[in-house]
């Protein structure tokens, strides 16, 4: 009987040390349904384990960039601007789309959302307005409903240290008459200044905002659909808003790191998770937002994601790119503003 045991243990230890692994760097959140939907399915199929370096996305570029000259890191999962810094720091390298059997079935912005094809987009997230309907009386239908009078004094903008500040700018430059690619924002500045008195703060964590609408401080702001389910569970009565202007579009993106050492896995891997299998059960399990246009999910679920095809149609996506360029000097714009 011992001697059985030993040589089950041999055995396991055997093929714990043989089996190919996959070295993934992404956040470190819903790991369970990552490895129901993911990790367990893709070592099944390909007898590949994934095994994962997690944290959030600075942490994660930081540690990339220390191992440029020899990555660890096979695939690396980021949020769009951060996977411009890494190709601004030539980690990433370009991918080659014929290897992906489902590239065709992903949405056309997802296809290459930093250029060069160095980056797939996996899933997808709006940015709308939420508003509480006790509050707000009117229908509320833009993104200049902020500068009305009626709800001064209730209502939050997300600041600019956020994945979605920025980008908002830009969105507030263009609706105002602007150029969206102004390196300046003048008109987008000029216009929150302005609203600086009207707003309770400017949040930084989608946490930060439920709590202000729950205790009633704020009753309308710009919220990721991500986040939506949560406003859903406060109970409060509470509308989302496609405004006339547009929602913002973001996407999370995948990508393989310069040098890696398991070049075939990482492209099965990217195939895999744009795989209709993989897009709708993360979508039913509301992990992610689906990419691939041939999932469909039922009404209940649909209304907790960026899906439909008037969300979709209505999302305006801007140069990650740019925001790379000119953030610095806008942040250090955005905090004059706010000292004045």
């Amino acid at each position: 009987m011992k001697r059985w045991i030993v040589l089950s243990l041999f055995f396991l230890a055997v093929f714990a040390f043989s089996v190919q692994k996959l070295y993934v760097s992404t956040w470190g959140f819903n790991l369970d349904l990552l490895d129901k939907n993911i990790t367990k399915p893709f070592l099944e199929k390909y007898g590949i384990q994934i095994e994962r370096e997690l944290g959030n996305n600075s942490v994660r570029l930081t540690k990339l960039i220390s191992q440029k000259n020899d990555p660890v890191i096979d695939v690396v999962h980021f949020a769009d601007y951060f996977a411009m810094l890494a190709v601004k720091n030539d980690l990433l390298q370009p991918i080659d789309v014929t290897k992906l059997s489902n590239y065709k079935d992903i949405y056309d912005f997802a296809k290459d959302p930093l250029g060069g094809n160095y980056a797939v987009g996996y899933t997808v997230y709006s940015l709308g307005i939420v508003y509480r309907t006790d509050k707000i009386k009117r229908p509320i239908t833009s993104w200049k409903d902020f500068w009305s009078k009626d709800v001064a004094g209730h209502i939050s903008l997300a600041d600019i240290t956020t994945t979605q500040g920025p980008l908002l700018m830009m969105h507030f430059n263009k609706i105002f008459g602007g150029d969206p690619y102004d390196p300046d924002l003048k008109i987008a500045f000029q216009k929150v200044a302005e609203l600086k008195k009207s707003i309770v703060t400017f949040y930084k964590t989608s946490s930060e905002l439920i709590n202000l609408f729950k205790m009633g401080e704020v009753w309308m702001a710009p919220v990721p659909r991500f986040s939506w389910g949560q406003f859903l569970e406060t109970g409060l009565p509470l509308a989302w808003v496609i405004p006339e202007e547009g929602m913002l579009g973001f996407t999370n993106v995948v990508a393989i790191v310069k040098g890696a050492k398991n070049l075939d896995a990482a492209y099965k891997y990217i195939d895999f998770i744009l795989s209709y299998e993989v897009q709708l059960a993360e979508a039913m399990d509301l992990v992610d937002s689906p990419v691939n246009v041939k999932v469909k999910v039922p009404p209940e679920i649909a209304e907790k994601l960026t899906y439909g095809e008037d969300h979709i149609k209505s999302l305006v996506f801007y140069d990650r790119g740019f925001v790379v360029d000119n953030y610095d000097k806008w942040i250090n714009k955005w905090n004059e503003m706010i000292a004045q």
